[in-house]
């Protein structure tokens, strides 16, 4: 008898245990939205920022507040998905699917398509060129500084087809790169951006305010006009134009390129020259269906 008891105490002290450890829950429903396909899997991405609905041969990817962002045609087959990819950490977007009739595994590197706007913005090739090479960069940058044989032999393959854009995106921490890039602009209200882009890189160990003034002096620009213009409500204007398009496209860092609205993963001429004629190639069969 004093066993059953002891037994008893025991299962009610442990069921007492248990339910005293269950929390309450607060909880609503932050999003609902519906899908134009009867969704078989779901996954979010690592920041809570999209979701990917597959459906039987698609993946739709939405905004966490329901907005379709793009669509991706896939193997039918396919009925798991998962994604992994963080810009912040420097980590690829990559969609991954599986399919337990076929028992396959396909992995998707993707990226999305930006629209850039860049008018006004500095520029070497033809101004009415296919391809737009936009580079977001800043002056104090060692990366940035080595990306001039690359432009010019992409300008010197293409010569009628592409044009390469200059976009500011002074990071915080160089104290420097924001005050560069106000002289630069000021320069190309001179038309003379890109000779005195050149000479920053040629000195950036020396940036600050006496440097951009002998720069000034030895490309012979109108120095009361320079001066006036790095501190102009236009030249401000168009930096933060710069960092609002890059904030935009997802620029997280220098340089960070894009081939008519794609990202380039790889800065070297063969990755260049390759996008650019994909890019070629797809406007040319637009232009035949139209």
């Amino acid at each position: 008898m004093k066993r059953l008891i002891i037994f008893f105490a025991g299962t009610f002290l442990f069921f007492s245990f248990v339910t005293s450890s269950v929390a309450e829950i607060d909880w609503n429903i932050s999003s609902d939205f519906k899908t134009d396909s009867t969704p078989l899997d779901l996954a979010s991405s690592l920041d809570g920022k999209l979701i990917f609905t597959l459906s039987k041969g698609k993946v739709h990817i939405h905004s966490n507040d329901g907005k379709l962002k793009g669509t991706i045609e896939v193997n039918p087959d396919m009925d798991n998905i998962s994604v992994s990819g963080l810009s912040l950490a420097g980590i690829e977007a990559k969609i991954y699917l599986s399919s337990t009739k076929s028992r396959t595994v396909q992995e998707i590197s993707y990226s999305f398509v930006v629209q850039i706007n860049t008018k006004n913005s500095p520029f070497l090739g033809k101004e009415d060129a296919q391809v737009e090479v936009v580079v977001f960069s800043e002056f104090q940058c060692p990366h940035c500084s080595r990306l001039g044989p690359l432009f010019e032999e992409t300008l010197a393959n293409n010569p009628e087809t592409v044009k390469i854009v200059y976009k500011n995106f002074p990071i915080r921490g160089h104290n420097n790169a924001k005050p560069a890039a106000l002289a630069a602009l000021a320069a190309h209200e001179q038309g003379k951006f890109w000779e005195y882009h050149d000479e920053l890189y040629a000195n950036m160990r020396q940036l600050g305010p006496k440097k951009y003034q002998e720069i000034a002096e030895t490309l012979k620009l109108d120095l009361e006009k320079f001066k006036k213009d790095q501190t102009s409500p236009e030249v401000k204007k168009q930096l933060e134009r710069d960092l609002q398009d890059a904030k935009q496209a997802g620029v997280r860092g220098t340089p960070t390129i894009f081939i008519n609205g794609r990202k380039l993963k790889d800065r070297n001429i063969v990755s260049v020259q390759k996008l650019i004629d994909a890019e070629l190639d797809r406007l040319g069969k637009e232009k035949n269906v139209d």
